[in-house]
């Protein structure tokens, strides 16, 4: 376990030899990964799950709903960053935003319905706590393979997804709450096989994520009881922060690169760290 904070600067409590929160720097660091990876198809639940598990020794069953209550932090800077989008779809200043708010609202709340229950069955359950590793690499592959098969692009708009459409990415969003399963893989490759464009496709699902990322953020506080502690508003400060910085390059960036290897890969390796386990 990687020691990254001082007897001075530590935000952490001691519970059976796992440490349950992180302290200042280790804060600092894990924002600035949620800054980036968000916007990236690797998923960053996922990566984050597997660092603060296999580098700063956290408690499996504390690593969800600290890498769920990130997502404010980036919510935040796609909300700044999407601000004249958002804008017009808040006061439907059109008829495509009118139609693009009664979108979200949808997927949103499939996005919850879906989520929410397998998030309190991974919370709980003894299966997540001694297959972490194994479910994330698991999903990692499952990413890479639905991202290779998106290597495509259409000539729709978003203005033409139909409604059996518009549900299916709520439940596909939803099923994001797995670590390993990319959000923005899975939505965005659907929406390019289904021929849309692919900048329709990424802009689509980072408004997706806006409402999504603050009704999870929330719920977990309202609803899970989620202890928010100094570190972790700390890291979604720093998240929010580089997240606006990094969004828009690492979009264009995540647009004309193909990041189904490194899943596939990343997903492998997982699998061969947890491999050992099978034997005890």
């Amino acid at each position: 376990m990687c020691d990254l904070g001082n007897g001075h600067d530590s935000l952490f409590i001691t519970r059976d030899n796992h440490r349950d929160v992180v302290s200042l720097l280790e804060a600092a660091i894990i924002g600035v990964l949620q800054g980036v990876l968000e916007w990236l198809p690797v998923s960053s639940e996922g990566n984050l799950t597997l660092f603060l598990v296999s580098v700063l020794g956290l408690d499996p069953s504390e690593t969800l709903g600290l890498a769920v209550f990130l997502h404010l932090g980036t919510g935040l800077a796609a909300l700044v960053y999407y601000r004249e989008e958002s804008w017009g779809i808040l006061s439907g200043a059109t008829e495509r935003d009118k139609d693009m708010r009664s979108r979200l609202l949808v997927m949103t709340g499939l996005t919850g319905a879906v989520g929410f229950p397998i998030y309190m069955y991974l919370n709980i359950s003894a299966f997540f706590g001694e297959s972490l590793l194994a479910l994330t690499g698991l999903a990692l592959i499952a990413t890479g393979i639905m991202q290779k098969r998106g290597e495509v692009t259409g000539e729709r708009d978003a203005s033409s997804l139909s409604w059996p459409e518009t549900m299916a990415l709520g439940v596909l969003q939803g099923l994001a709450i797995i670590p390993g399963l990319s959000r923005s893989g899975v939505t965005t490759s659907t929406m390019l096989l289904r021929g849309l464009r692919s900048d329709e496709a990424f802009n689509v699902s980072f408004l997706m994520s806006i409402p999504a990322s603050f009704a999870a953020g929330l719920g977990l506080m309202l609803i899970d009881g989620f202890q928010v502690t100094a570190g972790a508003v700390g890291a979604v400060v720093v998240s929010a922060v580089v997240g606006y910085m990094t969004i828009g390059a690492l979009i264009g960036f995540a647009e004309k690169t193909s990041f189904w290897k490194i899943c596939v890969g990343l997903g492998f390796l997982t699998l061969l760290a947890w491999a050992p386990n099978l034997l005890f």
